[in-house]
């Protein structure tokens, strides 16, 4: 039997997408893509920390929706995590590279992928065993989390749901 709390908090959740799903929709055939390979894009290096995720999560400020991307290091050493955008279509839209200090935590947006066009789609990382991914949905009325699938064998994070607009 499933908690009145549990069922609000399930039909909210599936509210937030169904609003994302059409906010995104209809802009979608408008979103650039990228004409380079994936191989053949500049990668963009970013550096953010635990204060602008922060920051970043403050619904009061926010009127866009972005994913931010966040992986931790839970290594003593010095990780590099290079990742690869891809809109719904399979085709790339760009790729971001982050460093992650020694027990440290850095965090990319969806828009910093193709200089901050609109896209739904997935984002494939290859970094260390040791470094792990979670993603945060940062709507403007709401903050949800979403899946991320790690091969630690192959140093792969698989986000499979990324979207900016």
């Amino acid at each position: 039997m499933i908690s009145r709390s549990n069922s609000s908090q399930t039909m909210r959740k599936t509210a937030i997408w169904i609003a994302l799903l059409g906010l995104l929709l209809p802009s979608y055939g408008a979103a650039q893509v990228a004409e380079l390979p994936a191989s053949e894009m500049d990668e963009v290096a970013i550096d953010r920390g635990s204060a602008e995720l922060r920051d970043a999560m403050d619904i009061r400020d926010r009127d866009l929706i972005d994913t931010a991307l966040v992986f931790t290091n839970i290594s003593r050493d010095r990780a590099r995590v290079g990742c690869h955008a891809f809109n719904a279509d399979g085709e790339p839209v760009g790729r971001v590279r982050v460093y992650i200090p020694g027990g440290g935590l850095r965090f990319v947006f969806a828009s910093d992928f193709g200089n901050s066009v609109d896209f739904v789609g997935h984002v494939n990382c290859k970094t260390s065993p040791r470094v792990r991914g979670s993603a945060v949905l940062l709507a403007p009325h709401a903050i949800t989390d979403l899946a991320a699938h790690h091969n630690r064998r192959q140093g792969t994070i698989l986000f499979s749901v990324v979207a900016n607009r």
